[in-house]
């Protein structure tokens, strides 16, 4: 397949779609975004997402927003795509309007980018199996995580740091030392027999997957709770995870060169990964899809 993005309403090759320089989103991120895992041409979770989606738009006031031309305008982009396994990058910004700190007066329209992209997840498969190391950096995000912005240079820059450490992730930690999310993931962990997660608040965004992975666990008769920790609470925890749209539930078996339980993917982080991939099996043969393996 190619990387097809749908700009304004318009398919065509990824490489040929441009924004103007005095795009809002260009200039001052002033815009959102969402992704979509696709699965045998689909949409995951697709509806999850376009939520998320809106409540971001609504949080930093950008209007105009009509789902139903979206969704058809994703559809038809994946379809001309032929993706079969592939990723939806959308982006909303405010628009094009000389640069100047306030909102355009008038309004302008907003700029719609739809993008498809081809997704390989075999080298993330294999780090589900054996599980991944992360690192803790300082939370230097701004105050409304809950929305999801472009705004993501801190998020950029701990995540470099974390690469340039060996870790998978950054792991971020406000400053009370309260762990809130990763750079680009949910945090999850494991106490008790009972997963534990940050509550929801302006400090994380609601996760998607994490939402799935809560849903799951009811399926699966493990407790979820929400409550708040500390990097060396974890580090004590038996199982921690990550939960992500491509990542899906990722253990990790180290956090900043200490091992976290045996240092291999738990028990109950086994359970909720067959869980999930039974949930996305489950989800094809409804839409008609022939599953194999």
């Amino acid at each position: 397949m190619q990387s097809l993005a749908c700009f304004n309403g318009v398919i065509l090759p990824a490489d040929e779609a441009t924004v103007p320089i005095t795009d809002r989103g260009f200039v001052f991120a002033d815009s959102v975004y969402e992704v979509c895992r696709v699965y045998q041409g689909r949409c995951w979770l697709e509806n999850d997402h376009l939520e998320r989606l809106q409540r971001s738009l609504a949080a930093v006031r950008l209007p105009g927003f009509d789902r139903a031309v979206l969704t058809g305008r994703i559809r038809e982009t994946l379809a001309a795509s032929g993706a079969d396994e592939a990723t939806v990058y959308i982006q909303i910004t405010r628009g094009v309007a000389p640069r100047s700190h306030p909102f355009p007066t008038p309004a302008v329209p907003p700029t719609e980018l739809i993008l498809v992209r081809p997704y390989d997840d075999g080298a993330t498969a294999a780090q589900r199996e054996t599980g991944v190391a992360c690192v803790s950096r300082p939370d230097l995000r701004w105050g409304r995580c809950d929305v999801k912005s472009t705004n993501l240079l801190p998020n950029v820059l701990a995540l470099q740091e974390a690469k340039e450490a060996g870790g998978f992730e950054a792991i971020l930690v406000d400053r009370n030392g309260l762990v809130t999310e990763a750079t680009h993931s949910s945090l999850m962990w494991v106490r008790d027999g009972q997963i534990f997660g940050t509550p929801n608040g302006t400090a994380i965004l609601p996760g998607t997957t994490r939402d799935y992975v809560q849903r799951l666990a009811l399926d699966v008769h493990v407790t979820y709770t929400s409550e708040r920790a500390t990097i060396p609470e974890l580090q004590a925890c038996p199982e921690v995870f990550l939960t992500g749209t491509t990542i899906e539930i990722m253990p990790v078996v180290a956090i900043d060169g200490r091992k976290i339980g045996t240092g291999s993917p738990g028990p109950i982080t086994r359970l909720l990964q067959a869980a999930f991939l039974g949930g996305v099996n489950a989800w094809l043969q409804a839409e008609g899809v022939q599953v194999h393996g």
